[in-house]
């Protein structure tokens, strides 16, 4: 059938409809239904949607029998919006309508329309084309697809889609993801298949990137201060003190002692000289000679007493296995030059 004989047909199947529609909408609503002024606003819609289509205004007549469809569901008003919408462009919904009518109890004032539903039908199933969707990655969290600007349902993304001939877009987003978008033409009966696939954001990767774990750190926390290394995976022990520099105090200790004992000896010796060379045992010069050689004493028992307490610690400092310390003590020697300490 040619589209001008098509259209013809229509518009006469308009005409006469208009004049039958009173008597199928007009019909006792149940109890359920709606009240008898919606059903009369409804009727009067639809007789204004029939009167366009007669006149080949079918953009006016479809929305004419959505608003009727929408106040009261009839199978008449469900037939005539699917040729209004198959008129229209609308494959897809037309298709839908024809299907909802035929789904209808079969009533004596539709019955002559029943063959034509089936009909029209089979030829839309035929032009209707079918989309297919491929989203990567497809598990992406708020994950939306549209067509055209339609929300597609998540659980319906791994279906085949019906499509109406013609060019349309199709889109795909995510929290974090740039927008995908694509632009397709379908033929009539084809099935075209669309390729989406979902890139992360530049930001979005930074801001991963600084949330992540990062690696192993070493622990602020110190080993005790024994020298010992710290267990392999343990926190890392803090650097043990130089030994050169521990043994510092006892090294000076022990070296001043000698050179303070040293003096004292000298002192008393120069002592026991002055008082042998005083001509008396008892006067002023041997007074002041033992003096003198009592002083030598006491100096030489305080570098002593020094001098044993450098030893001492030098002793007690010994490594962490308890031998003592590589560092070897110093060695003294009292010469002709005066005290000589060797480390």
């Amino acid at each position: 059938m040619t589209p001008r004989r098509r259209h013809r047909r229509a518009r006469a199947w308009a005409l006469a409809l208009s004049f039958a529609v009173a008597g199928v909408l007009c019909a006792p609503a149940p109890a359920a239904a709606q009240s008898a002024a919606d059903v009369a606003v409804a009727r009067e819609i639809f007789i204004e949607g029939s009167e366009l289509a007669s006149q080949g205004r079918w953009e006016q007549a479809r929305e004419r029998y959505e608003r009727s469809l929408a106040i009261k569901r009839a199978a008449i008003t469900l037939y005539s919006l699917g040729v209004a919408q198959q008129q229209t462009g609308q494959l897809v919904e037309a298709l839908e309508s024809f299907r909802a009518f035929l789904l209808e109890p079969s009533a004596p004032a539709t019955k002559e329309y029943e063959r034509l539903a089936r009909q029209a039908a089979q030829e839309l199933e035929r032009q209707v084309a079918a989309l297919e969707l491929r989203v990567t990655p497809a598990d992406v969290a708020g994950l939306e697809v549209k067509v055209d600007g339609g929300v597609v349902p998540t659980a319906a993304l791994d279906r085949p889609r019906p499509l109406n001939p013609g060019p349309h877009t199709v889109t795909a987003s995510a929290p974090g993801y740039r927008e995908v978008e694509r632009s397709v033409v379908a033929a009539p009966g084809s099935r075209v298949v669309v390729v989406l696939s979902l890139e992360r954001e530049p930001a979005d990767l930074e801001r991963k990137a600084a949330a992540a774990p990062a690696g192993p750190r070493a622990s602020r926390a110190t080993a005790p201060l024994t020298g010992r290394a710290a267990p392999p995976g343990g926190p890392a022990a803090s650097p043990a003190p130089d030994a050169g520099t521990s043994r510092v105090v006892p090294i000076v200790l022990l070296a001043g002692g000698l050179t303070t004992a040293a003096a004292g000896v000298a002192i008393g010796l120069l002592g026991v000289a002055s008082a042998s060379d005083a001509p008396t045992r008892d006067g002023d010069a041997a007074d002041a000679a033992r003096a003198q050689a009592l002083a030598g004493d006491l100096v030489a028992g305080a570098g002593l007493v020094a001098a044993g307490a450098g030893v001492l610690v030098l002793l007690l400092d010994r490594g962490p296995d308890g031998a003592p310390g590589k560092a070897a003590p110093p060695r003294a020697a009292l010469g002709p030059r005066g005290l000589t300490v060797r480390f």
